[in-house]
């Protein structure tokens, strides 16, 4: 019998664990704003504790105005890699049909 909970209950961990994972990786904008949303929730709460744990689970770019969610786009912090720019001497690539013999 307390195999079969403790089964339950590796399985439950591992699902959340792959979920949160999945999340972070897939929707990194959207789990900031999550992570962003409770961090604030726990700094506005009366113990100290819940204050210090808001305060250091506060996601860096949100904490220090900088980063993709700044509003000022995507590579507005400049740790983007360059865009690619089109070289001065290229052509576009025309097809032509085949000729019948």
């Amino acid at each position: 019998m307390s195999y079969a909970i403790f089964q339950y209950v590796a399985i439950a961990l591992i699902l959340a664990w792959s979920l949160w994972f999945a999340a972070r990786r897939l929707f990194p904008r959207s789990y900031r704003a999550a992570q962003a949303k409770f961090a604030r929730r726990l700094a506005a709460s009366p113990n100290a504790t819940l204050q210090a744990l808001g305060t250091r689970l506060t996601p860096h770019q949100v904490a220090g105005g900088t980063g993709c969610g700044s509003g000022g786009g995507c590579s507005s912090c400049g740790a983007c890699a360059p865009t690619m720019s089109r070289p001065d001497d290229a052509r576009p690539i025309v097809f032509h049909p085949r000729a019948r013999s």
